[in-house]
Parts: structure tokens; sequence; C-alpha cells
């Protein structure tokens, strides 16, 4: 009987794992950073500077702000907190503004 417990309990422990895997929920700072480097093509280490912060969308959903300089270039992106879809991208003058 104590074996049997003891299999059910790494079962359960196991689909804990693969379940974490496959991550699901709101996406973290360094996910958001990921997504955006991921649409550049580049490594963290190509671009002048990434900076994230926690914003909301025109319909007041939970988003991250992704402001990256490169090469000259300021780009803004608006990244959706839980999917990592990105809903824009945006040219501006320089650094970020808040």
């Amino acid at each position: 009987m104590k074996r049997l417990i003891s299999l059910a309990i790494i079962a359960v422990m196991l689909l804990g794992l693969l379940a974490a895997c496959g991550k699901s929920g709101p996406l973290t700072t360094d996910d958001a950073k990921k997504v955006v480097l991921s649409d550049l093509g580049v490594k963290e280490s190509k671009v002048d500077s990434i900076d994230v912060h926690i914003t909301a969308s025109a319909d007041g959903a939970a988003c991250y702000a992704v402001y990256v300089t490169m090469n000259g270039e300021h780009l803004e992106y608006l990244v959706d907190g839980l999917t990592g879809e990105i809903l824009s991208v945006e040219e501006t003058d320089e650094g970020h503004h808040h």
C-alpha cells in the first residue's frame, strides 16, 4: 500500500513538472524581453539598451512596454501580458517616454 501511494505521489509530481514546462499564465518582464528580441532576431548583447515596464493597452489589458535602442534606432513595443502577442511597434525619436 505504501508503494502504491509513493507511486501516485511521484506521478502527480511528474504531471506538475510537465505542466510547468508548458507555462501558462501571465508573462514576466523577462518573457516580454525575449518576445521582442526574438522579433528583432538578435541576442540581448546586440542591443544598446532594453527596458521593460508594465503598462496597459487602450482597452485596459495588462501589457508590457518594451523600449529598445539598437544601431541608433529607438523602438517601442507593446506586448500582451498574457499571450505574448506583439500588439504594436513604433519608432520613437529617442529613448523611452513615460
